[in-house]
């Protein structure tokens, strides 16, 4: 086995090091900061089939597969300690933590705690998979992106990161508020990937998309029995599902003020009872948030609870809208080129045409808008948006509107445009707009003056 450069022992001592290394049962593996492999010992090669100068030199996502986080925890990202790895059809549980040499991090090392995970399950069959923190349902609740996924660059996006990952170090409830297709769940997603809990759970419910009388049960579940029509056996809620991880709250503001106190109470027993049931049950797991109204408005009005928004508001963080971004056009070229391999298109390019209008738009639909905006120059060959020319005239004379009302008028323009295409289909204009169905109906009451 051969030692990576940064060993500064003498011959003798790496001889002797590289004798109990693979000596070791368990397999270990070893990363520089690039994620490449700079060690690896006999047991993890007799697993992989193979030798050591096989895998030495390669990234550890070719070699092990893409679900380790080996080359994230190297880069500074995160530890992981009771880690689920697959590896050739072996079931491992791994820990993966930095390696560090004068307060700098120069590497990471995995090593399987665990080679025999049924083994593992049997061993520990009173302590709880949230405790374990071991996936064991196919249909297991996962995040699906990380902080590689949120793209920009510039100061105003560095900050934003930095603020991401700063929240997934502390486990402690984040709020996250922005506008509506600048991001939110994505940020979401990502602070619970880059967090000690990134191997548990990450639920997600909509409390702007439930029914008010059925929040609860979504929430807390329920008995068998508990009501007409409900599972005879009962079902649990997503809070009992996200146990061991993260619970993704998105428009909070939309939770209804009754069950405002249940939440709050949950916050502060971490336990919870069923609809219908009287035994408590208790959880341990995390709580994201995200909003697109200003929360302490709703305070005040009497519509959100002053104790709850204390209580959530811990870690907050604003997610830039994007005619706040020096970067769009850097965005626009990286999400042109994913959208086209997606659908097997070529990849436009961007005129210099293109990049002004892409700055001097106002974007009220955000990233979504400009998702949208680009698959259709990628099917039609032009980037263009209803009334951008004459939004892009607008803002050159000297008697240009307030901010608030052009993005009015671009947005009823949009909204205009996008109905005309659909032929007055509201769901399909919705979706075309990047949209929920709900916020077109209550932009189309406000143009209305209801």
């Amino acid at each position: 086995m051969t030692l990576p450069e940064w060993f500064a022992g003498s011959p003798e001592e790496a001889g002797f090091l590289r004798l109990v290394l693979d000596h070791v049962s368990d397999c270990l593996v070893a990363v520089d900061t690039a994620g490449t492999i700079v060690l690896i010992n006999e047991p993890y090669c007799r697993l992989l089939e193979g030798e050591a100068d096989d895998f030495l030199g390669r990234h550890i996502t070719d070699v092990v597969g893409p679900q380790t986080k080996l080359h994230f925890v190297a880069r500074g990202i995160g530890s992981h300690v009771g880690y689920p790895l697959e590896v050739r059809g072996h079931k491992l549980v791994t820990k993966q933590v930095p390696v560090q040499r004068d307060g700098r991090i120069i590497g990471a090392v995995g090593l399987a705690l665990f080679s025999d995970y049924d083994a593992l399950k049997k061993t520990y069959t009173r302590i709880s998979k949230a405790e374990l923190a071991i996936p064991q349902n196919p249909r297991f609740w996962q995040s699906k992106f990380g902080l590689d996924d949120i793209i920009g660059t510039g100061e105003l996006m560095g900050s934003y990161r930095d603020a991401l990952k700063m929240a997934s170090q502390y486990d402690l409830p984040v709020m996250t508020s922005g506008e509506t297709g600048a991001g939110k769940e994505l940020a979401a997603h990502a602070i619970h990937a880059l967090s000690d809990r990134s191997v548990g759970p990450f639920v997600w419910v909509n409390c702007a998309s439930i029914p008010s009388e059925l929040v609860e049960a979504e929430l807390f579940g329920y008995e068998g029995g508990a009501f007409t029509s409900a599972r005879s056996q009962g079902k649990p809620g997503k809070l009992e599902l996200a146990a061991g991880g993260t619970l993704f709250l998105d428009e909070i503001g939309d939770m209804p003020l009754q069950l405002q106190g249940s939440l709050l109470r949950v916050l502060q027993t971490n336990e919870i009872v069923r609809v219908g049931g009287t035994n408590p049950v208790s959880i341990d797991l995390r709580i994201v948030c995200a909003t697109n109204k200003p929360l302490l408005d709703l305070v005040r009005a009497g519509r959100f609870r002053e104790d709850l928004y204390h209580r959530l508001n811990v870690l907050p963080i604003n997610v830039p809208a994007l005619r706040e971004r020096e970067d769009i056009p850097f965005l626009a070229e990286r999400l042109l080129a994913r959208i086209a391999d997606r659908l097997g298109r070529p990849t436009p390019i961007l005129a210099a045409q293109d990049r002004k209008l892409l700055l001097g738009y106002a974007w009220p639909g955000n990233v979504r808008e400009l998702e949208n905006a680009l698959t259709r120059m990628i099917i039609t060959g032009t980037l263009s948006i209803s009334d951008w020319e004459s939004a892009s005239s607008v803002a050159q004379t000297d008697t240009t509107p307030p901010l608030k009302h052009r993005i009015r008028s671009q947005t009823d323009a949009e909204i205009r445009a996008a109905l005309k295409q659909t032929q007055g289909n509201k769901s399909r204009a919705a979706d075309l707009l990047g949209i929920s169905r709900a916020h077109l109906y209550r932009l189309l009451k406000e143009q209305s003056g209801e």
